[in-house]
């Protein structure tokens, strides 16, 4: 998306467009580490090339936003969930959500838009929200919060998460 929004801004804005081609190269790089994590676990248990790095999660939320204000979205952050025992899935999920919700913010809320992101216990779940600074926007969905719990991620609204 980010490739698209580059593209499209070369000509008129290409300050706007360099930071989203970071973005991307970023992103990129992101997707290839995790690509590299998945085929390790594939390998056979003595192979010396396999990965030591984990899949990214909540406790990698601070460099993900960090990325995005690099690349010119203020997004402020509220979280309550520390020491909340997370499933490997659970936490990646939370992750994905909100750098996905962050990619949609920046590419269609405009040049001056912000984001707040909060990660909230509630209950046996944990609650992950992600707000447009003009309040048009608005993602929150509960994962379960304690490992072992099964789970099909659904928005508020009960629509499957993809």
């Amino acid at each position: 998306m980010q490739a698209g929004v580059a593209a499209h801004v070369m000509d008129k804005r290409p300050d706007q467009a360099k930071e989203a081609l970071a973005h991307v190269r970023e992103a990129s790089r992101s997707a290839l580490d995790e690509l590299r994590a998945t085929v390790g676990l594939l390998r056979q248990s003595g192979d010396p090339e396999a990965p030591t790095e984990p899949a990214p999660g909540l406790a990698r939320l601070d460099d993900l936003l960090d990325s995005f204000r690099r690349a010119g979205l203020p997004v402020s952050l509220a979280r309550t969930d520390q020491g909340v025992q997370l499933s490997a899935a659970v936490d990646l999920a939370a992750y994905r959500i909100i750098q996905e919700s962050l990619t949609n913010v920046r590419k269609h809320a405009g040049p001056d838009a912000t984001a707040e992101v909060s990660v909230v216990p509630v209950g046996r779940t944990i609650e992950v929200t992600s707000v447009t600074g003009r309040g048009r926007r608005r993602t929150a969905v509960a994962l379960p919060a304690l490992r072992g719990s099964s789970w099909t991620p659904r928005t508020r609204a009960g629509r499957r998460v993809r």
